[in-house]
């Protein structure tokens, strides 16, 4: 991740994501499971738009013993 909006285009290419960060929950009544989710909010921008991704996934729980 790169702070510094006022970074040069290379340092913005180079670590392209401005907030990024992951949370991860259990899923309540299911043990052993998981909740992830994801927000990535990169540097670039398209003629005023702005972009913000959130990202959720389940992860079961391990078929491993």
């Amino acid at each position: 991740m790169l702070l510094d909006d006022t970074a040069s285009q290379e340092a913005k290419a180079k670590f392209p994501l401005r907030e990024a960060r992951a949370e991860v929950f259990e899923v309540p009544g299911k043990p052993g499971v998981y909740k992830a989710v994801t927000y990535l909010r990169p540097h670039y921008q398209l003629d005023e738009l702005t972009a913000s991704l959130r990202l959720v996934a389940e992860l079961p729980q391990s078929t491993r013993g």
